[in-house]
């Protein structure tokens, strides 16, 4: 017998197509043959004629899921039937379910009969109304496969559904039946690679069959569509039968693939022949050749962008963490990953990691610059209770002011966030005060006030206590500003971690177990010490003897009192007609020895006080700055940014790893589904697909 080496290529062709359908993956578009009719339509006697395979009739048999009948030239007669469990089941159901195989040498049937119930036990399904176990359910997603192999037969795969039903019949069936067995069709002919065979009885109102609405949803143009025309012999009025030549003739309900008319035999006719089927068979094998012929390269494509997928997903997910070694490596990698992205973080180094780019609120030292900037501007602009000279803001600096900017305000937002720093930050938001406008007359008769109030025993001078209180007062907004700021660094510090953690965990499990059971209270007992050194230095600044072993104080007093000399000397001088400027001697008189003690004493204090309050100020900004975010928040060993680490990782307990980074049922689940997308049998037939699509067969 001379070989058909076409025949053979195109076996094998459509060989590979139904391997890559037993594996099962939705999102990968198959070339099929799917089969649509209502119930009494005569779509079971269609299957039979097409395939050969004969349902077996026994009561609660009727179609309950999808069945894939595959015929096969081999060249032993056998009938195999398997199941393959519905995308997403389970490791142990898609064991369970797989399992399930039974080959039948002789075709009878009892043996189909017995093979399908118990299927059926397997796949859970109710059979009769009396089984009222909550676990059975009366459809199912699972597909039977049914393999008709033999020496007679040709390759031909065509895939049947359950018929639609549009009314329940509690308790057998509910409205939620009707509804799961719509979507259970609707999910097999939505696939754009789907010849749509809608079995369709000649004896009623084609134009009302909802079943040709389905498909005319998922193939608005009919070009995947094949109407097949059962029953013509119980076509008896004229006027149906002329509809029904229309539809053939293509006048009536177009359809890109036409209409076929058949003639199955009744239920006891054993007599009559088939009429139509073959033509229907060779029609439906060219089509689904051609279709696979052209979708091949396309599905090779979804392949291996599939299988690149499933790597991805695997290695984003890490080895298994089933022991605790495992799970100290994963803790401890993703502890080492957050410890380097930190650094850069700190560093500015930003070209360092991919994070930055994708999320450039994760430039955290940028960030608490711009903070401590703003700080220190609202500092020196509106940190003080009232200006003490008329030239405030050209004291010796350069009078510079940031841009508004909504950074600080982010930070405050960000505060209300994260409920667990409420009980340790300042929540409420404090808008600093413009300092009183200056009033020499006011300034002094306050510092007169407070002088008349704390004096003691000196004579000509003044204690230090009369300092502290007018210090104490001039600074009296320190503390809502400095707590203010710390609070809001917390914030930012705190959010930094959290969406770090979020970026380089994706297992939400993990990340929940890590971030609830390890690092919050251990983060807010850093948070609690850098609030607690603020105002530790709050306290000294504000409310501790005022003392400064700085030079810039001595000359800044100095500095003071010589303007205040040059202010009475300048409104006094007068030009003679020489051109020589002069200062009358009794203005120089007044000045020293005609000032009255009191008067002298004021000057004094508000000379002393401010300068004394520009050295605080800049001492006490920059130690904030420096001491209660640099190293508190930032850099120190005990910082926030310090915690997660793999130190902390080694220093875990058993249970803890376990209850962190164990897996949990559902990781277990979608591991296994990966591995077994991705596992090598998979990879393998993904190259066979490769390669078959290179090959140059002859159709």
């Amino acid at each position: 017998m001379e070989s058909n080496p076409s025949g053979l290529a195109s076996q094998a062709l459509l060989n590979k197509i139904d391997q890559l359908r037993e594996l099962n993956v939705k999102s990968i578009e198959l070339p099929q043959l799917v089969v649509l009719g209502d119930q009494s339509s005569g779509k079971s006697s269609v299957l039979e004629s097409l395939t050969g395979f004969s349902f077996p009739q026994a009561p609660g048999l009727c179609t309950r899921y999808a069945t894939q009948i595959s015929c096969r030239r081999e060249p032993e007669e056998y009938v195999a039937v398997s199941i393959i469990p519905q995308h997403g089941a389970d490791a142990a159901t898609e064991n369970r379910l797989r399992a399930f195989k039974h080959n039948i040498s002789t075709l009878t049937n009892e043996a189909l009969v017995q093979i399908i119930q118990d299927a059926n036990k397997v796949m859970g399904i109710r059979m009769t109304a009396d089984d009222t176990d909550p676990s059975l359910h009366t459809f199912s997603n699972d597909t039977l496969k049914i393999e008709i192999c033999g020496l007679e037969q040709k390759h031909f795969t065509v895939i049947d559904v359950p018929g639609i039903f549009r009314v329940s019949s509690p308790p057998f069936t509910t409205d939620h039946d009707v509804d799961l067995v719509r979507s259970m069709v609707e999910s097999h002919i939505q696939n754009s690679r789907t010849i749509i065979l809608v079995v369709l009885p000649s004896n009623v109102d084609i134009t009302t069959q909802e079943i040709l609405k389905m498909a005319e949803k998922a193939d608005p143009g009919g070009m995947q569509t094949m109407g097949v025309l059962t029953k013509p012999d119980l076509v008896t009025e004229v006027v149906t039968q002329k509809a029904i030549k229309d539809l053939i003739l293509g006048k009536g309900k177009q359809l890109r693939l036409g209409y076929c008319v058949v003639n199955n035999r009744s239920a006891d006719d054993e007599q009559s022949t088939v009429c139509g089927i073959e033509s229907l068979k060779i029609r439906l094998s060219d089509l689904l050749m051609n279709i696979t012929k052209k979708e091949f390269p396309h599905v090779k494509a979804d392949v291996a962008k599939q299988l690149e997928h499933r790597r991805s997903e695997l290695e984003r997910m890490g080895p298994s963490r089933t022991e605790q070694s495992a799970q100290s490596m994963y803790l401890g990698r993703l502890g080492s990953k957050f410890q380097a992205v930190t650094q850069c973080a700190l560093n500015g180094y930003y070209d360092s990691e991919a994070i930055f780019t994708e999320a450039p609120n994760m430039k955290l030292i940028t960030a608490v610059t711009k903070m401590n900037e703003k700080f220190s501007d609202t500092f020196w602009k509106k940190g003080h209770k009232r200006h003490t000279s008329s030239d405030w803001n050209d004291e010796g600096e350069a009078a510079h002011a940031l841009a508004e900017n909504d950074d600080a305000d982010f930070a405050q937002d960000l505060l209300k966030l994260y409920p667990e720093l409420h009980d340790i930050v300042e929540t409420d938001s404090y808008e600093c005060p413009k300092p009183k406008a200056f009033n020499n007359d006011f300034i002094m008769d306050h510092i007169e006030e407070v002088y008349q109030l704390n004096r003691g025993p000196e004579l000509g001078t003044f204690s230090s206590s009369i300092l502290s209180a007018t210090f104490r007062e001039q600074s009296e907004k320190f503390e809502p500003l400095v707590l203010t700021h710390v609070s809001r660094s917390i914030g930012l510090v705190h959010d930094y971690i959290s969406n770090l953690i979020t970026r380089i965990c994706r297992d939400k499990q993990v990340r929940d177990q890590l971030w609830e059971l390890i690092l919050v209270d251990a983060l807010c007992k850093t948070y609690v010490r850098a609030i607690e050194q603020a105002r530790f230095m709050l306290r000294i600044e504000r409310h501790g003897r005022p003392s400064t072993y700085n030079h810039y104080f001595s000359s800044e007093v100095q500095k003071k009192r010589q303007d205040r000399i040059k202010e009475i000397t300048e409104a006094a001088r007068y030009t003679t007609s020489k051109g020589v400027e002069l200062v009358p001697m009794a203005t120089l008189h007044n000045m020293v020895v005609n000032k009255e003690n009191a008067q002298q004493i004021r000057e004094d204090i508000l000379d002393v006080l401010t300068s004394y309050y520009k050295v605080s100020r800049k001492r006490f900004v920059n130690n904030v700055c420096r001491q209660v975010i640099g190293h508190f928040l930032l850099e120190g060993d005990e910082s926030p940014l310090k915690i997660f680490s793999s130190e902390l990782v080694m220093g875990l307990e058993d249970d803890q790893l376990e209850l962190i980074a164990g897996e949990d049922a559902e990781t277990r689940n979608q591991r296994f589904l990966l591995n077994r997308d991705s596992a090598p049998q998979q990879h393998h037939l993904a190259t066979r697909v490769t390669q078959q699509s290179q090959l140059r067969l002859q159709f």
